[in-house]
């Protein structure tokens, strides 16, 4: 490709007057490994790594172009300056790619719970309805019906276009994290319709403020087509600073509530909707919990977006069933059950905690941990309405992050004796956890085992597994075993 339609949009400096008008080039990246001959190679200084410093072995394996922001002088390599390198990698990867031009439409998901369900449920519902869909998400990547497994929920920008390049899919739906925006890994993607499912207290180890977590997420919507859609939860107070600052707009603009008036009211008691000017009707998941009932409600008005039919909607979102790691039961002998999920925030924890109550749990047991180096504002809460809303909760490791094991099992029993209750304990390894609370376990019982989810762990245990659900399975089968 002809590099002036790589860089159109894009501004930038030819320090050096270096002629430019006669390179194509064949590839772009941001990763020195993957240089190739006639590749621009784009220097980003990013938050660990500053890819200046891979300039010569860019050079080394064939690049052509070097596009960096401190001007280096080169011998046989073009080099072309620009203000911040991550500004301009999103546009320069759309060029590439030719993003832009495509006929897909792209739904993203913001928010610090329900993205991941949310996007599956979309998936679900459009697809029984004769669309192609794929995912950019938490679990895997889906691209013309082929997974793949991620690293981050979001991609970096050049991977993000090269897979919506990759896709012949009607729509791509794109669960946006915080990181994303804030390093402009969503750079170039011109989002059809935008979902704010919640805020809560998270990531700010990473966001300074609270304030800053919302404006970082509300740069999604900044990205929204001027006729595209905007869905947006008015229950959550900083959804509803989203829906008065849209609502004078030129997005259509639809809303959810279970208190005021909105595109849908949801009667989480009596599990009905009201669509705004119509009968409420019922509208009972498989999936228990308040949090799936918004998020169902929520995948209806994209639904009307896209000319579905409601009732077929309403069909598929009540017998949608659990995802990996998300309310995911692992049903044991003598009517006990395992629940993994991927909650960790305090309103993650309390509608799980509020969901296993809906099953019918005579006493429901929680399995938990802190992440180390990790946003610790929101511990205390954690733990406070782990104690209010379970029977009897244990304190174990979720991922150390490079903290030391001591210190972190240190910081379970500070956390415990100032915030926990008699009926709580500690047992630092995450599987022995697990047993000691299907151990303890009565008929009827529900042990909810947050904050892993899908994920593998991060340390060495006991049992030698490798995931909660892996452990759930392997306990299953030792009680199996004994009943034998």
């Amino acid at each position: 490709m002809k590099i002036e339609k790589i860089l159109s949009g894009i501004s930038y400096k030819n320090p050096y007057n270096q002629p430019i008008d006669h390179i194509d080039i064949l590839g772009i990246t941001d990763d020195s490994r993957e240089v190739q001959d006639g590749y621009m190679f784009i220097a980003v200084n990013g938050e660990k790594i500053d890819g200046h410093q891979y300039i010569d072995e860019a050079i080394q394996n064939g690049a052509s172009v070097i596009v960096g922001e401190r001007p280096t002088p080169l011998e046989k390599t073009v080099y072309l300056s620009v203000e911040q390198s991550k500004s301009v990698l999103g546009i320069l990867a759309k060029n590439f790619y030719d993003t832009a031009d495509k006929k897909q439409q792209i739904i993203g998901i913001t928010g610090t719970n329900g993205k991941t369900t949310t996007s599956y449920m979309v998936k679900e519902t459009l697809e029984a309805q004769g669309f192609q869909c794929g995912i950019v998400g938490t679990i895997q990547n889906i691209v013309n019906g082929q997974a793949f497994k991620t690293i981050n929920t979001t991609p970096n920008p050049i991977k993000l276009h090269q897979l919506l390049h990759q896709s012949e899919d009607d729509v791509m739906i794109i669960e946006v994290s915080s990181h994303a925006l804030k390093q402009d890994r969503v750079k170039g993607v011109d989002f059809d319709v935008a979902v704010f499912t919640n805020l809560e207290k998270e990531h700010l180890d990473y966001h300074s403020t609270m304030e800053d977590y919302f404006e970082t997420k509300y740069q999604l919507f900044k990205q929204l087509k001027k006729n595209g859609l905007a869905i947006v939860s008015r229950d959550n107070s900083w959804g509803e600073i989203v829906y008065r600052r849209l609502k004078n707009q030129s997005y259509q603009l639809k809303t959810i509530s279970t208190e005021v008036e909105a595109s849908i009211l949801l009667d989480t008691r009596q599990s009905t909707i009201q669509f705004a000017n119509e009968k409420a009707m019922s509208f009972e998941l498989k999936m228990p919990g308040e949090h799936n009932r918004l998020n169902a409600t929520m995948t209806l008005l994209v639904g009307e977006y896209f000319g579905l039919d409601r009732e077929k909607s309403m069909n598929v979102l009540r017998n949608f069933s659990s995802l990996p790691g998300r309310f995911e039961s692992i049903h044991f002998p003598g009517n006990i059950r395992v629940v993994i999920d991927y909650a960790h925030t305090t309103k993650g924890i309390i509608y799980c905690l509020k969901a296993a109550r809906e099953c019918d749990a005579k006493r429901v047991i929680h399995v938990f941990g802190f992440r180390g180096d990790r946003d610790e504002s929101k511990r205390a809460d954690m733990l406070i309405n782990s104690a209010m809303y379970s029977d009897q909760y244990i304190l174990t490791l979720d991922d150390l992050n490079e903290q030391p094991e001591e210190e972190m099992v240190q910081t379970l029993h500070s956390y415990h004796a100032k915030y926990g209750h008699s009926q709580g304990k500690i047992i630092p390894d995450r599987t022995l956890a697990i047993k000691e609370a299907v151990e303890a376990a009565d008929e009827g019982d529900i042990i909810l085992v947050t904050g892993k989810g899908h994920e593998l762990y991060n340390q060495a245990f006991q049992l030698g597994t490798n995931s909660d659900r892996e452990t759930a399975e392997k306990l299953k089968q030792t009680v199996k075993d004994m009943s034998i």
